[in-house]
């Protein structure tokens, strides 16, 4: 990280030497890999102010593990309330459910969900989601290659989620080209409009789903009751819904693809879990650490000290755990998997707000590379092909290209 000379950006707070003229994406973007430029983080202060940590918005950034895992479970002091901005950007009086709620509604809201996402609750869908991973397979295994990208890592978390949502399966292309407008959009404009389309479809489902719940989760969210017993308001539905398509779709894609171009290029690996597939929920646990895409946002509830550093009420924080997650105080050789290591993952945060869908995800990468290892032999990029990335609020993989020899 370069050194500052110019801190007008900064407010006053700020101390000098904590205060960096530079963008977080565009700093992420600059090398071959985003996951090793971020980390180059790791050889600054574990704490600084960034001129644009977000979509432009300046704010504090936490750039170690240790700091990152004590903020998760302070929530009265870090708020995920307030923090994003697609709510103010949509214009509604609702917030994301229950990502941007703390406790001790958060808890009130999670137990509405937590049955549906338990690890025996997600044991009943491993057919589902097998079955889902054979049909995509299905459609280029014969091929000899694909793009692993557009032919399974985009539809493949889709279509789970429009399953359990209970909405139309061809939605699926529509679903991911509004999400790629909202979290990448060139102009705030643009960011806007896919939002509001977004909304619109969920508003029109909800309404279908007050006369007919379409699946069983469908069904427990409308017959909720909380507090006193009253049922969720459309606000607090709709905040659910919209939590469930952001994080049901971006970031399942992006780190099942980042997993696979690990395993592409690194042929020992690859042979090493096709002979011992028991080592593989180890392995899943170490694509997950390593390739954790996820950066969150929180907002400093009142003035304090935080290891040194003043923070202000309402300041920015960003958390950007694709830093914390190769921080090798806490991962030794963290850029390489290591099916040993004894330190507790931090890919799906901590605290109250432990990821509810981490079981969901961990089964469905699970799957996802079985299923290829069983198939292919020899997964590779192939020559003179290259892989594409961006690094915005989430790491993504455009195109990823891959050539195998079909096993028999």
């Amino acid at each position: 990280m370069a050194e500052t000379t110019n801190i007008s950006f900064a407010p006053a707070h700020v101390p000098a030497e904590l205060a960096w003229d530079g963008s977080l994406s565009e700093y992420n973007s600059q090398l071959d890999d985003p996951f090793l430029a971020a980390s180059r983080l790791l050889d600054g202060p574990p704490l600084f102010w960034a001129r644009d940590a977000v979509h432009g918005r300046p704010g504090w950034v936490i750039a170690r593990h240790a700091l990152l895992r004590e903020a998760f479970i302070d929530w009265e002091h870090f708020s995920s309330e307030g923090g994003m901005d697609l709510t103010a950007m949509l214009g509604v009086d609702w917030k994301l459910n229950p990502v941007n709620v703390d406790p001790p509604m958060h808890t009130a809201y999670r137990k509405v969900l937590t049955p549906f996402f338990t690890p025996k609750a997600v044991g009943h869908m491993e057919a589902a989601v097998r079955a889902t991973c054979d049909e995509l397979i299905a459609g280029f295994e014969d091929k000899g290659g694909c793009d692993f990208v557009t032919d399974f890592a985009v539809p493949f978390p889709s279509l789970i989620f429009l399953r359990l949502m209970g909405m139309p399966l061809d939605m699926m292309r529509q679903f991911f080209a509004w999400e790629q407008n909202l979290l990448r959009g060139t102009t705030p404009e643009a960011r806007v409009k896919a939002a509001r389309e977004i909304l619109d479809c969920l508003t029109f489902h909800l309404e279908q789903q007050k006369r007919k719940p379409a699946t069983p989760l469908m069904e427990n969210i409308m017959g909720a009751r909380i507090e006193d017993g009253r049922p969720l308001a459309d606000g607090e539905i709709l905040g659910m819904f919209y939590t469930f398509y952001l994080g049901g779709l971006d970031t399942v894609y992006a780190t099942v693809s980042w997993a696979m171009r690990y395993i592409a290029t690194r042929p020992d690996f690859q042979r090493f879990l096709r002979d011992n597939p028991d080592m593989l929920p180890k392995a899943v646990d170490e694509m997950l650490r390593m390739f954790s895409v996820v950066s969150t946002q929180r907002r400093v509830t009142r003035d304090f000290t935080f290891h040194g550093v003043p923070m202000k009420e309402n300041d920015l924080v960003i958390m950007p755990i694709y830093i914390a997650c190769r921080d090798p105080v806490a991962y030794p050789d963290p850029h390489e998997a290591d099916l040993d290591r004894k330190e507790s993952l931090l890919a799906f945060a901590s605290g109250p707000h432990l990821c509810l869908g981490m079981h969901l995800a961990r089964r469905g990468l699970r799957i996802a590379i079985e299923s290829f290892l069983c198939r292919f032999g020899d997964i590779h990029i192939p020559e003179g092909k290259a892989y594409s990335y961006h690094a915005g609020s989430t790491f993504n993989v455009d195109s990823l290209p891959l050539a195998w020899t079909r096993k028999g």
